[in-house]
Protein backbone atom coordinates (compact mmCIF):
# COMPACT_ATOMS: atom_id res chain seq x y z
CA UNK A 1 0.00 0.00 0.00
CA UNK A 2 0.93 3.66 -0.40
CA UNK A 3 0.29 5.41 2.90
CA UNK A 4 0.65 9.08 3.84
CA UNK A 5 0.76 10.34 7.42
CA UNK A 6 0.08 13.99 8.22
CA UNK A 7 2.10 14.65 11.37
CA UNK A 8 3.53 18.09 12.07
CA UNK A 9 5.24 16.51 15.05
CA UNK A 10 7.92 14.11 13.82
CA UNK A 11 11.44 13.37 15.07
CA UNK A 12 14.06 14.50 15.24
CA UNK A 13 13.23 18.16 14.56
CA UNK A 14 9.67 18.46 15.81
CA UNK A 15 9.32 15.61 18.29
CA UNK A 16 7.56 16.79 21.45
CA UNK A 17 4.99 14.16 22.38
CA UNK A 18 2.94 11.10 21.63
CA UNK A 19 1.85 12.00 18.10
CA UNK A 20 5.46 12.15 16.90
CA UNK A 21 6.33 8.98 18.79
CA UNK A 22 3.40 7.14 17.24
CA UNK A 23 4.01 8.33 13.68
CA UNK A 24 7.71 7.54 13.75
CA UNK A 25 7.17 4.05 15.13
CA UNK A 26 4.26 3.12 12.90
CA UNK A 27 5.83 4.55 9.74
CA UNK A 28 8.92 2.44 10.38
CA UNK A 29 6.85 -0.68 11.08
CA UNK A 30 4.77 -0.30 7.93
CA UNK A 31 7.88 0.36 5.86
CA UNK A 32 9.43 -2.76 7.33
CA UNK A 33 6.40 -4.73 6.14
CA UNK A 34 7.08 -3.59 2.57
CA UNK A 35 4.72 -0.62 2.20
CA UNK A 36 5.53 2.82 0.79
CA UNK A 37 5.17 5.38 3.55
CA UNK A 38 5.22 9.17 3.28
CA UNK A 39 5.13 11.61 6.21
CA UNK A 40 4.24 15.28 5.78
CA UNK A 41 5.78 17.02 8.79
CA UNK A 42 6.48 20.56 9.93
CA UNK A 43 9.72 22.49 10.00
CA UNK A 44 10.86 25.87 11.18
CA UNK A 45 13.84 25.66 8.83
CA UNK A 46 14.16 25.01 5.11
CA UNK A 47 11.52 22.83 3.45
CA UNK A 48 12.85 19.48 2.29
CA UNK A 49 11.97 16.07 0.88
CA UNK A 50 14.23 13.30 2.15
CA UNK A 51 14.37 9.53 2.46
CA UNK A 52 15.05 8.57 6.09
CA UNK A 53 15.23 4.88 6.99
CA UNK A 54 13.08 4.04 3.99
CA UNK A 55 10.41 6.62 4.93
CA UNK A 56 9.74 9.54 2.59
CA UNK A 57 9.65 12.61 4.85
CA UNK A 58 8.37 15.90 3.44
CA UNK A 59 9.02 18.90 5.68
CA UNK A 60 6.89 22.02 5.10
CA UNK A 61 7.11 25.32 6.88
CA UNK A 62 4.71 26.04 9.71
CA UNK A 63 4.44 29.77 10.22
CA UNK A 64 3.56 31.31 13.57
CA UNK A 65 0.36 33.35 13.28
CA UNK A 66 -2.30 34.87 15.50
CA UNK A 67 -4.89 33.81 16.35
CA UNK A 68 -3.83 30.20 16.78
CA UNK A 69 -6.76 28.97 14.69
CA UNK A 70 -5.47 30.92 11.68
CA UNK A 71 -2.02 29.37 12.07
CA UNK A 72 -3.47 25.85 12.20
CA UNK A 73 -5.83 26.44 9.29
CA UNK A 74 -2.99 27.84 7.16
CA UNK A 75 -0.85 24.83 8.01
CA UNK A 76 -3.71 22.45 7.21
CA UNK A 77 -4.04 24.13 3.81
CA UNK A 78 -0.29 23.75 3.21
CA UNK A 79 -0.45 20.06 4.13
CA UNK A 80 -3.32 19.42 1.74
CA UNK A 81 -1.50 21.28 -1.02
CA UNK A 82 1.69 19.28 -0.40
CA UNK A 83 -0.21 15.99 -0.55
CA UNK A 84 -1.52 16.95 -4.00
CA UNK A 85 1.91 18.12 -5.20
CA UNK A 86 3.47 14.76 -4.38
CA UNK A 87 1.55 13.33 -7.32
CA UNK A 88 1.18 9.99 -5.57
CA UNK A 89 -2.04 7.95 -5.65
CA UNK A 90 -2.24 7.12 -1.97
CA UNK A 91 -4.30 4.19 -0.75
CA UNK A 92 -4.69 5.70 2.72
CA UNK A 93 -4.12 9.11 4.29
CA UNK A 94 -3.93 9.20 8.09
CA UNK A 95 -3.77 12.09 10.54
CA UNK A 96 -4.39 12.85 14.18
CA UNK A 97 -7.36 15.04 15.03
CA UNK A 98 -5.20 17.36 17.17
CA UNK A 99 -4.72 20.69 15.42
CA UNK A 100 -6.99 19.56 12.56
CA UNK A 101 -4.05 18.94 10.21
CA UNK A 102 -6.26 17.05 7.75
CA UNK A 103 -9.24 19.43 7.84
CA UNK A 104 -8.38 21.02 4.50
CA UNK A 105 -7.65 17.67 2.91
CA UNK A 106 -11.02 16.37 4.14
CA UNK A 107 -12.80 18.97 1.99
CA UNK A 108 -11.52 17.40 -1.25
CA UNK A 109 -10.19 13.93 -0.51
CA UNK A 110 -8.36 12.00 -3.20
CA UNK A 111 -7.90 8.93 -0.99
CA UNK A 112 -9.71 7.60 2.08
CA UNK A 113 -8.91 9.61 5.21
CA UNK A 114 -8.46 7.95 8.59
CA UNK A 115 -8.36 10.06 11.73
CA UNK A 116 -6.52 8.54 14.65
CA UNK A 117 -7.68 10.13 17.88
CA UNK A 118 -4.81 11.33 20.08
CA UNK A 119 -6.19 13.82 22.62
CA UNK A 120 -8.54 16.46 21.18
CA UNK A 121 -8.09 20.07 22.17
CA UNK A 122 -11.34 20.15 24.19
CA UNK A 123 -10.06 17.31 26.38
CA UNK A 124 -6.57 18.74 26.79
CA UNK A 125 -7.96 22.07 27.95
CA UNK A 126 -10.51 20.44 30.24
CA UNK A 127 -7.85 18.40 31.99
CA UNK A 128 -5.53 21.41 32.25
CA UNK A 129 -8.26 23.56 33.80
CA UNK A 130 -8.24 25.84 30.73
CA UNK A 131 -4.67 27.01 31.35
CA UNK A 132 -2.97 26.31 27.99
CA UNK A 133 -4.85 28.42 25.43
CA UNK A 134 -8.28 28.92 26.99
CA UNK A 135 -11.58 28.38 25.13
CA UNK A 136 -11.09 27.74 21.43
CA UNK A 137 -14.50 26.96 19.89
CA UNK A 138 -13.21 27.36 16.31
CA UNK A 139 -10.38 24.90 16.90
CA UNK A 140 -12.81 22.46 18.51
CA UNK A 141 -15.04 22.78 15.45
CA UNK A 142 -12.16 22.20 13.01
CA UNK A 143 -11.05 19.05 14.81
CA UNK A 144 -14.60 17.73 15.00
CA UNK A 145 -15.26 18.46 11.33
CA UNK A 146 -12.13 16.59 10.30
CA UNK A 147 -13.34 13.58 12.27
CA UNK A 148 -16.87 13.71 10.88
CA UNK A 149 -15.55 13.92 7.31
CA UNK A 150 -13.15 10.99 7.80
CA UNK A 151 -13.72 7.58 6.25
CA UNK A 152 -12.28 5.79 9.24
CA UNK A 153 -11.84 6.63 12.91
CA UNK A 154 -9.85 4.86 15.55
CA UNK A 155 -8.62 5.41 19.08
CA UNK A 156 -5.85 3.78 21.07
CA UNK A 157 -8.08 2.90 24.03
CA UNK A 158 -11.74 2.32 24.79
CA UNK A 159 -11.54 5.10 27.36
CA UNK A 160 -10.59 7.68 24.72
CA UNK A 161 -13.14 6.38 22.22
CA UNK A 162 -15.96 6.77 24.76
CA UNK A 163 -15.05 10.34 25.69
CA UNK A 164 -14.79 11.59 22.09
CA UNK A 165 -17.87 9.74 20.86
CA UNK A 166 -19.94 11.28 23.64
CA UNK A 167 -18.56 14.81 23.18
CA UNK A 168 -18.87 14.91 19.38
CA UNK A 169 -22.01 12.84 18.95
CA UNK A 170 -20.26 10.08 17.03
CA UNK A 171 -21.66 6.58 17.22
CA UNK A 172 -19.26 4.54 19.33
CA UNK A 173 -19.48 1.71 16.82
CA UNK A 174 -17.79 4.00 14.25
CA UNK A 175 -14.63 4.24 16.35
CA UNK A 176 -12.32 1.24 16.11
CA UNK A 177 -9.94 0.60 19.01
CA UNK A 178 -6.37 -0.13 17.87
CA UNK A 179 -3.62 0.25 20.50
CA UNK A 180 -0.64 2.45 19.85
CA UNK A 181 2.57 0.71 18.86
CA UNK A 182 6.22 1.31 19.71
CA UNK A 183 9.51 -0.03 18.43
CA UNK A 184 10.18 -1.95 21.63
CA UNK A 185 13.60 -3.22 20.52
CA UNK A 186 14.73 0.35 19.83
CA UNK A 187 13.58 1.55 23.26
CA UNK A 188 15.51 -1.26 24.94
CA UNK A 189 18.59 -0.69 22.77
CA UNK A 190 18.73 3.03 23.51
CA UNK A 191 18.04 2.51 27.18
CA UNK A 192 20.69 -0.11 27.75
CA UNK A 193 23.48 0.87 25.37
CA UNK A 194 23.76 4.61 26.00
CA UNK A 195 25.29 6.12 29.17
CA UNK A 196 23.24 7.60 31.99
CA UNK A 197 24.13 11.21 32.97
CA UNK A 198 27.04 11.35 35.40
CA UNK A 199 24.83 13.24 37.86
CA UNK A 200 22.59 10.19 38.32
CA UNK A 201 25.04 7.28 38.11
CA UNK A 202 25.43 6.75 41.86
CA UNK A 203 21.89 7.72 42.89
CA UNK A 204 18.67 5.82 43.57
CA UNK A 205 15.79 7.83 42.17
CA UNK A 206 12.13 7.94 41.31
CA UNK A 207 11.32 9.31 37.86
CA UNK A 208 8.60 11.27 36.11
CA UNK A 209 9.09 11.96 32.40
CA UNK A 210 6.79 13.88 30.09
CA UNK A 211 5.49 17.42 29.94
CA UNK A 212 5.03 19.19 33.27
CA UNK A 213 1.38 20.20 33.06
CA UNK A 214 -1.73 20.03 35.20
CA UNK A 215 -3.36 17.10 33.40
CA UNK A 216 -0.29 14.96 34.04
CA UNK A 217 -0.87 15.20 37.80
CA UNK A 218 2.32 17.13 38.48
CA UNK A 219 0.90 19.05 41.46
CA UNK A 220 -0.45 15.79 42.87
CA UNK A 221 3.04 14.31 42.72
CA UNK A 222 4.50 17.51 44.16
CA UNK A 223 2.19 17.22 47.14
CA UNK A 224 3.23 13.59 47.69
CA UNK A 225 6.96 14.31 47.59
CA UNK A 226 7.66 15.79 51.07
CA UNK A 227 6.58 12.64 52.91
CA UNK A 228 8.47 10.37 50.51
CA UNK A 229 11.70 12.34 50.66
CA UNK A 230 11.57 12.45 54.47
CA UNK A 231 10.95 8.70 54.74
CA UNK A 232 13.67 7.73 52.24
CA UNK A 233 16.64 10.07 52.83
CA UNK A 234 18.79 8.26 50.25
CA UNK A 235 16.23 8.70 47.45
CA UNK A 236 16.12 11.38 44.74
CA UNK A 237 13.21 12.53 42.57
CA UNK A 238 13.95 13.24 38.91
CA UNK A 239 11.72 15.11 36.46
CA UNK A 240 12.38 15.14 32.71
CA UNK A 241 10.27 17.41 30.50
CA UNK A 242 9.31 20.97 29.63
CA UNK A 243 7.39 23.08 32.13
CA UNK A 244 4.01 24.19 30.71
CA UNK A 245 3.05 25.87 33.98
CA UNK A 246 -0.28 26.26 35.71
CA UNK A 247 -2.23 29.55 35.81
CA UNK A 248 0.90 31.46 34.74
CA UNK A 249 3.06 29.96 37.49
CA UNK A 250 5.87 27.45 37.13
CA UNK A 251 5.18 23.84 38.04
CA UNK A 252 8.88 23.34 38.60
CA UNK A 253 8.81 26.10 41.21
CA UNK A 254 5.67 24.57 42.76
CA UNK A 255 7.48 21.25 43.22
CA UNK A 256 10.57 22.94 44.64
CA UNK A 257 8.44 24.86 47.15
CA UNK A 258 6.64 21.71 48.27
CA UNK A 259 9.94 19.85 48.73
CA UNK A 260 11.78 22.87 50.15
CA UNK A 261 13.41 20.92 53.00
CA UNK A 262 14.88 18.38 50.55
CA UNK A 263 15.03 20.39 47.34
CA UNK A 264 18.62 19.31 46.75
CA UNK A 265 17.26 15.83 46.05
CA UNK A 266 14.78 17.01 43.42
CA UNK A 267 16.45 17.19 40.00
CA UNK A 268 15.08 18.59 36.75
CA UNK A 269 16.05 18.00 33.12
CA UNK A 270 14.45 19.75 30.16
CA UNK A 271 13.23 17.79 27.13
CA UNK A 272 15.79 15.16 26.18
CA UNK A 273 16.26 13.19 22.99
CA UNK A 274 15.35 9.55 23.42
CA UNK A 275 19.03 8.60 23.23
CA UNK A 276 19.55 10.61 26.43
CA UNK A 277 16.18 9.95 28.05
CA UNK A 278 15.90 6.17 27.92
CA UNK A 279 19.16 5.50 29.86
CA UNK A 280 17.66 7.58 32.68
CA UNK A 281 14.42 5.60 32.51
CA UNK A 282 16.43 2.39 32.59
CA UNK A 283 18.08 3.41 35.88
CA UNK A 284 14.93 4.52 37.72
CA UNK A 285 13.75 2.57 40.76
CA UNK A 286 10.10 3.40 39.98
CA UNK A 287 8.51 5.50 37.23
CA UNK A 288 5.61 7.63 38.47
CA UNK A 289 2.87 8.71 36.04
CA UNK A 290 0.14 10.41 38.11
CA UNK A 291 -2.03 11.75 35.26
CA UNK A 292 -5.50 13.02 36.14
CA UNK A 293 -6.63 11.21 32.98
CA UNK A 294 -4.65 9.64 30.17
CA UNK A 295 -5.70 8.61 26.68
CA UNK A 296 -2.98 5.99 26.32
CA UNK A 297 0.49 6.75 27.68
CA UNK A 298 3.51 6.05 25.48
CA UNK A 299 5.75 6.85 28.43
CA UNK A 300 4.11 4.01 30.34
CA UNK A 301 4.93 1.42 27.67
CA UNK A 302 8.46 2.81 27.23
CA UNK A 303 9.15 2.42 30.95
CA UNK A 304 7.63 -1.08 31.00
CA UNK A 305 9.72 -2.14 28.00
CA UNK A 306 12.80 -1.30 30.08
CA UNK A 307 11.49 -3.34 32.99
CA UNK A 308 10.66 -0.36 35.16
CA UNK A 309 7.83 -0.74 37.71
CA UNK A 310 5.28 1.97 36.91
CA UNK A 311 2.89 3.62 39.38
CA UNK A 312 0.12 5.14 37.24
CA UNK A 313 -3.51 6.12 37.75
CA UNK A 314 -6.78 4.28 37.34
CA UNK A 315 -9.89 5.33 35.44
CA UNK A 316 -8.42 5.98 31.98
CA UNK A 317 -6.12 4.56 29.32
CA UNK A 318 -3.50 3.30 31.77
CA UNK A 319 -5.96 0.62 32.88
CA UNK A 320 -5.87 -0.84 29.36
CA UNK A 321 -2.08 -1.13 29.52
CA UNK A 322 -1.37 -2.12 33.13
CA UNK A 323 -2.75 -5.15 34.93
CA UNK A 324 -2.59 -4.00 38.56
CA UNK A 325 0.02 -5.83 40.66
CA UNK A 326 1.04 -7.89 37.61
CA UNK A 327 2.62 -5.44 35.16
CA UNK A 328 2.40 -2.21 37.16
CA UNK A 329 0.53 -0.40 39.91
CA UNK A 330 -2.58 1.78 39.78
CA UNK A 331 -3.81 4.43 42.22
CA UNK A 332 -6.76 6.79 42.31
CA UNK A 333 -6.03 9.96 40.29
CA UNK A 334 -5.73 13.25 42.14
CA UNK A 335 -5.00 11.63 45.52
CA UNK A 336 -1.54 12.60 46.80
CA UNK A 337 -1.81 10.52 49.97
CA UNK A 338 -2.75 7.38 48.05
CA UNK A 339 0.07 8.01 45.61
CA UNK A 340 2.67 8.40 48.37
CA UNK A 341 1.33 5.32 50.15
CA UNK A 342 1.53 3.14 47.02
CA UNK A 343 5.07 4.29 46.23
CA UNK A 344 6.14 3.54 49.82
CA UNK A 345 4.60 0.07 49.67
CA UNK A 346 6.55 -0.64 46.50
CA UNK A 347 9.84 0.70 47.84
CA UNK A 348 9.49 -1.47 50.95
CA UNK A 349 8.93 -4.70 48.99
CA UNK A 350 11.81 -5.54 46.66
CA UNK A 351 10.32 -8.92 45.69
CA UNK A 352 7.10 -7.23 44.64
CA UNK A 353 8.99 -4.74 42.49
CA UNK A 354 11.00 -7.52 40.86
CA UNK A 355 7.89 -9.55 40.05
CA UNK A 356 6.09 -6.57 38.52
CA UNK A 357 9.22 -5.59 36.59
CA UNK A 358 9.21 -8.96 34.85
CA UNK A 359 5.48 -8.67 34.14
CA UNK A 360 5.99 -5.19 32.70
CA UNK A 361 8.52 -6.45 30.16
CA UNK A 362 6.16 -9.21 29.03
CA UNK A 363 3.20 -6.84 28.72
CA UNK A 364 5.17 -4.21 26.79
CA UNK A 365 5.77 -6.70 24.00
CA UNK A 366 2.03 -6.64 23.23
CA UNK A 367 2.51 -3.06 22.00
CA UNK A 368 5.38 -3.73 19.61
CA UNK A 369 4.82 -1.66 16.48
CA UNK A 370 5.25 -4.56 14.06
CA UNK A 371 2.48 -6.44 15.83
CA UNK A 372 0.15 -3.44 15.95
CA UNK A 373 0.91 -2.57 12.31
CA UNK A 374 -0.49 -5.91 11.12
CA UNK A 375 -3.85 -5.13 12.74
CA UNK A 376 -3.79 -1.57 11.45
CA UNK A 377 -3.27 -2.83 7.90
CA UNK A 378 -6.40 -4.96 8.22
CA UNK A 379 -8.31 -1.79 9.11
CA UNK A 380 -6.73 0.10 6.21
CA UNK A 381 -7.94 -2.54 3.76
CA UNK A 382 -11.43 -2.43 5.28
CA UNK A 383 -11.67 1.36 4.95
CA UNK A 384 -10.17 1.33 1.46
CA UNK A 385 -12.67 -1.34 0.33
CA UNK A 386 -15.62 0.68 1.61
CA UNK A 387 -14.24 3.84 -0.09
CA UNK A 388 -13.93 2.07 -3.45
CA UNK A 389 -17.41 0.59 -3.13
CA UNK A 390 -18.93 4.03 -2.51
CA UNK A 391 -17.11 5.52 -5.49
CA UNK A 392 -18.38 2.75 -7.79
CA UNK A 393 -21.99 3.41 -6.76
CA UNK A 394 -21.84 7.21 -6.76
Amino acid sequence: MKICFFSAEYPPETHSGGIGTYTHGMAAALTGLGHEVHVIAATGKDESDILADGIRVHRIRKKRMKPKELELLAYSHAVGKKARQLGCRFDIVQASEFGAEAFWYSLGKRAPLITRFATPFFLTERLNDGTIFGPRPVLNWLEKQQALRSDGLYASTKALARVIAAEWGIGLSRVRVIPNGLDIARVVRLGTSNPCPELLKDKAFLLYFGRLEERKGIRVLGNALPALLRRYPHLYMVFVGSDLGYHRSSLREYIQERAAEDRGRVLFFDNLAQEELFPIVNRATIVILPSLWEAFGFVCVEAMALGRPVVATSGSGFEEIIAAEESGFLVEPGNSEALARKISECLDDAARLSRVSEGAVRRARDFDASRIAAGLLDYYHEVQGAWQARRMTS
